[in-house]
């Protein structure tokens, strides 16, 4: 089985809780190689990564350093606000990064934890499709927005399962490279948005127990559709099902939510079963991370969670799915 996940050096801490939950619950397995493309992590934090995966017979741990993603695939990117955010586009060309006998690679962003077994899922039927994933929680604006046809359906980059073989036989590093240095470096939503569109309706569509965000956990449905405005969603009984038994996790952060689970003071749903992990990493005695959420941040924090959560999810329902898309198209002219 081939994991691949990226992180900086700060991130190793919760690289390892990611890792480490991967570990204990698939030890059934006879070989587990994770693939690690990292951003100067240092020599330190490596040696306590790989004395960590050594405790397991079973599993294997390769260093990637991540490349120059913008100037090696020639890819234009455009920095936001001096930010530099793109190396999240790394999981779009692990036909090059990852060694060639590997044809099939689930991806994880390294803020994900497992709760169980995840054979079923990387032994997925992938028919004709370049990878399975999860239906991201997104309205009709977006759908229009990214020109996406409405028979498709948007999902989430922090889980996909790769057929790498097919995605090599049919040269996509080329077709992502091409559809974002056409778009001049700048697409919204970055790598997420452009897998989904290069690859309409070539997804394999998956329960969403195999990427229960934070969203799912947060609201009652009916809220979450307010919030959200999504039609091209799982039915309430599928997110029940995620909600109450999960296979991978995703710790995705909100302003609903205070905190995510390394966070000091945080009030993450399922922060609980982060330090259960986190226990069995090299960093289990070290602080969490301080909290550096500014004084603004704080406030829209505190002050959705005193509003009722059907108002609140109404009005902010209509700044993400009515003003947003709008001021994203203007802004994009």
């Amino acid at each position: 089985m081939n994991i691949v996940l990226h992180s900086s050096d700060l991130f190793s801490a919760v690289l390892a809780v990611s890792m480490v939950s991967i570990l204990e619950n698939n030890k059934e397995e006879q070989n587990l190689n994770f693939f690690v493309i990292e951003h100067e992590i240092s020599e330190s934090h490596k040696e306590a990564l790989s004395m960590m995966v050594s405790k397991y017979n079973n599993a294997n741990l390769i260093f990637i350093p991540m490349p120059d993603i913008n100037n090696q695939f020639g890819l234009g990117l455009k920095m936001i606000k001096s930010i530099w955010l793109f190396d999240s586009y790394c999981r779009l060309f692990l036909g090059t990064l990852l060694p060639e006998n590997v044809e099939r690679v689930l991806y994880l962003d390294c803020d994900t934890l497992c709760n169980g077994s995840l054979r079923e899922f990387y032994d997925t039927d992938f028919e004709d499709n370049y990878a399975a994933g999860v239906i991201d929680c997104l309205s009709d604006p977006y759908y229009e927005l990214f020109d996406m046809d409405k028979t498709s359906r948007y999902c989430n980059s922090g889980m996909l399962l790769f057929n790498l073989k097919k995605w090599r036989d049919d040269n996509m590093e080329k077709t992502v490279a091409d559809y974002v240095r056409s778009k001049n470096g700048y697409v919204f939503f970055m790598e997420q948005s452009v897998v989904n569109i290069l690859l309409q309706n070539k997804i394999k569509i998956v329960h969403p127990r195999y990427n229960t965000y934070t969203l799912m956990v947060a609201f009652s449905h009916d809220n979450l559709r307010r919030l959200r405005h999504c039609t091209r969603y799982y039915t309430d009984s599928e997110i029940d099902e995620a909600v109450n038994n999960p296979v991978i996790i995703h710790l995705t952060n909100g302003f609903y939510v205070k905190g995510r689970p390394w966070i000091e003071g945080n009030k993450h749903p399922f922060r609980n079963l982060f330090m259960k992990y986190r226990a069995l990493t090299p960093w289990k005695d070290e602080p969490l991370f301080p909290d550096k959420s500014n004084w603004k941040q704080k406030a829209v924090t505190t002050f959705v969670q005193v509003l009722p959560q059907r108002v609140m999810c109404s009005i902010v329902g209509w700044v993400y799915n009515v003003w947003r898309p709008n001021h994203i198209r203007k802004s994009m002219k």
